[in-house]
Parts: structure tokens; C-alpha cells; sequence
């Protein structure tokens, strides 16, 4: 490992944005006068904003199990027209020609150009070097004379709390973890003032957002039904259908208009608190990649309906060998044709044990496949008398093999999700997870940059992190280089930082290169790089590994990893830091709620 000089001077974080899309510029066409007749003024306000009331002022509605039959309304609405009768936008209901573009022929790709001025956030020095990089731009505090150490130590303890930009640790909850991903069904709102978005199928319910004058929305279920179930950006919820242009009419309109042109539905309340947003747990929009968690919670909505021997429906009836089949397709895990169940045994990732499955696994039988919840039992299409249920538990006695087919060595929206979910996945504590971590934003940024590179190797170099790690991967820096690098490296035997931790020893490196190289991953992999941290503890510190897995003292855990694994200079100095920023970032994440705990 390597010895920090460490500045006190951070980047601010860049992590991933969350998951939310915003909705486009407006772009809409204004209906020509008189071209559309609002027919019902109690599904459709009459000015920009929300004109209609609920019944009651607390806007409590019931959860929409199903669209409700509005014949039930109590409140006095005008006659409505037939669907039929709604007038037909004015625009020509013509295709649009497509221009063939050319595609220009790929230029063959070069290597990044060094670039003298190329820097990095934040320089470092080796741990097995007592030479200090004299090229150092830093204006740590630590440069200063060894007299003003307290002062020192003081105000890097206060630079982490002023520079560590929290809210970016941890993305914005993803509500449509789980959803399947289908394809759009296009419609747009048939109104001239605006069109409410409602959250069960009921003028009596709440409006969750609303849409102007043609804006885009899509399809999701119901859609010859009285209310339609539809999304636009992060609404969600039930519009009636005689107010929503659909079928080829708002295909042909939409294609010709362009989606990037049209509005989407405005917000009215937070998704959070609209119980209609998981009433169909399909979306358009992509979603993140399914955790087994994600796979689960999509596979029991279908927990009821009919086992159907052949049968390819998860509505009105299915096998096993499908079920399976159709949820991990559906969910992204999963992209190979369909198999029976003795097809699934030799398909994705043998799990070694019972003990070692996750929430997301097939579990393979002799004539049967099912899915592990992750709790013990598991969710499957099991006969005609029962259909699909989701209440037995693993019968291990008869398991034949247990396959993987989900990523969930990197489940989160930004670094520090991907980082603390790989760790708390792999059996660490809390506190030991918060102590690495802490560790991690001193070796590799408060970004917790995997493929931030040493500074003196950038100034040598010319090379980026980023611009090393595309190399390494393409092959243009060997193995060996990564490992022995005299080139690159400025220290005594051309030993130089890079990743996570810091890798620098050749030993370490090796590790690195085993469990990222060699598996076909990137140099930069997260999860590759703490693969080869926790295969390295395994073999030379073992006991340091059990104390993190088991700590439950973030100081003590960062304080362990610090002094036996990363073996800084000028111990006492960094210990401050990284306890500081463990400290941070363990209450933080008492704030997150993970998919895998």
C-alpha cells in the first residue's frame, strides 16, 4: 500500500444522479380552436393549475386494487360522450417518411494522447517510499512544519465535514426496483385544458398529476377499459379513456412529433406518497439493473393465478420452466430463449450452497425449477390445483443444482451504494463496512474513484485514470505493466497507486489483475477491485478480515484496516481522517435502505 500525502482539500462528489427522469421541454402543439371538446369538466381542470376537489380535505384514497366502475360516482358529472365521438385531432393522420440516414464508417480507435496538463483531484505519495513526490501541487496542511500538527489534524477534520457532499453518496430511491421493462404503447392527453391523472380509477380519488394538451403518455394496462392505466415521467396513475387519443392515430402523431418533443404529465404529489405507481409494476422508462430483491418482489405479484402445464401466460396460466423464464427475462436478468427445467441446470452461475443463495437464485429440482426469495423459501408456477404460490420452503433435500443469473455484485446507483451493498453482501458489518469505506475515501477521493490513478504517475505519465484504465483494458497495458510498471511509476520499482485502496504492492497488484483482468472485467471494476481486497485479507490477514466482517466500532474498523492493511505513513495524522470520514459516511447510510439487507 501506499502512504498519503493527503490533502485536505477534496473533490466534491460526482456520484450517479438519481433514477427520476425529468420531463421534456415543452414542445407540444397548441390545438387549433374549437378542435377538441372537453365533454366531462369533472376529469378535467380548467385552467393550468389543479382545479378539482376531493371529497375530502385530507386527499385520502383508497389503494387502487383494480379500475373502478365510475357508474358508482356519487358525484353529479355530465352525461359522457362515447369514445367514438371524440373528435380526431385535425392533423393529417399520415406516416411520416423516414429519411434513410448513412451511418459513417467507424474510425479505427487510438490511444488517449497524453496531455501534459492532465491532473489529478488528489495527490498521493508511496507508502514504501519515504521520498515525497516533489511535483505535488497540494495545499494540504499536512505540508506545514511538523509544530503545527494539532492545528493540522483540526482542520482536516473539518475540511471532511465541509467537503464531502453526502447527499450524492446514496441515489434517490429507485420506485421501479422490480418492474419489468415493456415496450411503449403510445397516447397522448385529447383535451384543450388539462387532463387530471388520478390515484385509483375514481373522480373521488386523489390527482397525482395532470396533462396539458397532448402530452405523451404511456400505455400500461387497461386500455379498453373505462380508466387506463398510464405513466408519464414519474406519474402514474388512471386517466378516462375518452379523454386519451390511443391506437394508430397517437402512433402516427407521436412518431411524426418526435417523444423529445412533447410534454409529459406535470407532478402534483411525490411518487412516494402515490399508491397508484406500483398498481402494475411494468414501466417503459429503463430501470435499474434487477437485484435478486428486484426479481422477487416482480415474481409475487403473480402469486395466485393459474398453472397452466405448456402454458406462457403469468396471467392466465404458466409452467414452471416458463415462469421462471418469463420473470427473469422480463426483469433484465435473463436474455437467453426459453429452457425447461433441466435446461435451467446448466444456465448462469452454479451456487456452491443452500447457505450461500440469494434472493433471486433458480433453484433446480428433478422435472422442476422454482425462485429463491432469499428467506428460505421460494416463489414458482407449481401445479394446477395451487397455481403460482409462493409459501413452501426449499426442500434441500432434493435440490439438484442452484443457478445465478442476477449482477449482484454491483447493486446501487453510485459509487458508495455499489461499495457498501458489495461489502454488507459479503458478510461485512455495518461498522466494519463504514471503516473500509473511510479508508477508501482517503485513498481514492471522496469520489471513491476506482480508477483514480497516483498523481505523480498522471504527471509522468500524461495519462488519466481513466484514460490508464481504457488502455489496461484494451489490452495496450499489459498485465505485468500493471503489476511491474517502471514506466508509469515514479517510485522505486516503478511501484505506483491506482484504485480503491491504493493498490501498489506487486503482491496486491497481482490480486487485482486475478480478479479483474482475468475475468474479463475492467481494471476499474468495483466489484472486481474488492474481490482481490477480500481474496488478498483471506490469504495474508485473515484475522483482520473476521474483526471488519464482525466489528461493531466504526472507529475500531477504521482504525484496524488503516494500520494492518493500508499501513500509512504518518499514522496518527491519517487515522484522525479516516475515522472522521468512516464516521460520516456510517450515518449517512443509516438513512439508506439497502436491497440486500
Amino acid at each position: 500500500m501506499k502512504s498519503k500525502k493527503v490533502s485536505t482539500t477534496f473533490t466534491v462528489l460526482s456520484m450517479a444522479a438519481g433514477m427520476f427522469l425529468t420531463p421534456a421541454s415543452a414542445y407540444a402543439e397548441p390545438l387549433a380552436s374549437g378542435q377538441e371538446t372537453v365533454v366531462d369538466s369533472s376529469d378535467v381542470s380548467t385552467d393550468d393549475s389543479v382545479s378539482e376537489k376531493t371529497d375530502s380535505d385530507s386527499g385520502a384514497s383508497e389503494t387502487p386494487e383494480k379500475p373502478e366502475d365510475s357508474s358508482s360516482d356519487t358525484s353529479k358529472e355530465p352525461e359522457e360522450k362515447d369514445d367514438s365521438e371524440d373528435p380526431a385531432p385535425t392533423e393529417p393522420d399520415v406516416t411520416p417518411s423516414v429519411t434513410p440516414s448513412v451511418t459513417p464508417a467507424p474510425e479505427p480507435s487510438k490511444a488517449p494522447t497524453p496531455d501534459a496538463s492532465t491532473s489529478e483531484t488528489k495527490p498521493k505519495a508511496d507508502s514504501e517510499s519515504t521520498k515525497k513526490d516533489a511535483n505535488s501541487s497540494s495545499t494540504s496542511t499536512k505540508d506545514a512544519d511538523p509544530s503545527s500538527d494539532n492545528a493540522a489534524e483540526t482542520a482536516a477534520v473539518e475540511d471532511w465535514s465541509q467537503t464531502i457532499n453526502y447527499e450524492n453518496y446514496i441515489g434517490k430511491k429507485d420506485l421501479r426496483a422490480g418492474f419489468a421493462r415493456v415496450d411503449k404503447v403510445y397516447a397522448y392527453a385529447k383535451v384543450n385544458t388539462r387532463l387530471n391523472v388520478r390515484e385509483s380509477a375514481s373522480t373521488k380519488s386523489r390527482i397525482v398529476g395532470t396533462l396539458s394538451p397532448k402530452a405523451l403518455c404511456y400505455v400500461i394496462s387497461d386500455s379498453d377499459q373505462k380508466w387506463v392505466y398510464i405513466e408519464s415521467g414519474d406519474v402514474r396513475g388512471f386517466v378516462k379513456s375518452n379523454y386519451l387519443q390511443q391506437g394508430k392515430t397517437a402512433l402516427t402523431y407521436v412518431s411524426r412529433t418526435g417523444e423529445d418533443n412533447m410534454e409529459l404529465a406535470e407532478q402534483v404529489i411525490d411518487p412516494e406518497e402515490n399508491e397508484a405507481f406500483s398498481y402494475k409494476k411494468e414501466t417503459v422508462y429503463d430501470v435499474t439493473n434487477s437485484s435478486g430483491e428486484g426479481i422477487i418482489t416482480f415474481a409475487k405479484q403473480f402469486v395466485g393465478n393459474s398453472y397452466v402445464w405448456g402454458g406462457n401466460s403469468l396471467t392466465n396460466g404458466i409452467d414452471c420452466s416458463h415462469f421462471v423464464w418469463q420473470i427473469l427475462t422480463r426483469c433484465g436478468a435473463y436474455d437467453g430463449e426459453y429452457t425447461t427445467s433441466y435446461g435451467w441446470r446448466s444456465l448462469g452461475e452454479e451456487v456452491k450452497s443452500l447457505a450461500d443463495a440469494k434472493a433471486g437464485d433458480v433453484v433446480c429440482y428433478d422435472g422442476h425449477v422454482a425462485l429463491y426469495d432469499g428467506n428460505g423459501k421460494i416463489v414458482e408456477a407449481l401445479n394446477e390445483d395451487q397455481g403460482i404460490v409462493d409459501t413452501r420452503k426449499v426442500d434441500s433435500d432434493t435440490i439438484l443444482t442452484i443457478r445465478r443469473f442476477t449482477s449482484n455484485d454491483e447493486i446501487g446507483d453510485t459509487n458508495a451504494e455499489k461499495i457498501w451493498n458489495y461489502l454488507r453482501m459479503h458478510g461485512f458489518s455495518k461498522e466494519g463496512t463504514a471503516g473500509i469505506m473511510g479508508n477508501i475515501a482517503n485513498e481514492a477521493s471522496t469520489d471513491l474513484d476506482p480508477t483514480l490513478l497516483e498523481s505523480g504517475s498522471v504527471k509522468k505519465s500524461g495519462l488519466t485514470g481513466t484514460q490508464y484504465t481504457a488502455l489496461v483494458d484494451a489490452g495496450s497495458i499489459s498485465r505485468e505493466e500493471v503489476i511491474h510498471s517502471s514506466s508509469l511509476g515514479i517510485y522505486s520499482g516503478g511501484r505506483y497507486g491506482y484504485g480503491l485502496c491504493g493498490f501498489t504492492d506487486p503482491e496486491i497488484k497481482s490480486y487485482l489483475c486475478k480478479y479483474t483482468i482475468d475475468k474479463g472485467k475492467s481494471l476499474g471494476s468495483i466489484s472486481g477491485q474488492l474481490d482481490s481486497l477480500i481474496a488478498y485479507l483471506e490469504k495474508h490477514n485473515p484475522s483482520l478480515l473476521e474483526r471488519l466482517k464482525t466489528s461493531d466500532s466504526v472507529e475500531d474498523a477504521a482504525t484496524a484496516f488503516l494500520r494492518e492493511y493500508e499501513k500509512c505513513k504518518d499514522l496518527d495524522r491519517e487515522e484522525i481522517e479516516r475515522v472522521s470520514a468512516a464516521k460520516q459516511i456510517y450515518e449517512v447510510f443509516q438513512e439508506y435502505q439497502s436491497p440486500v439487507e
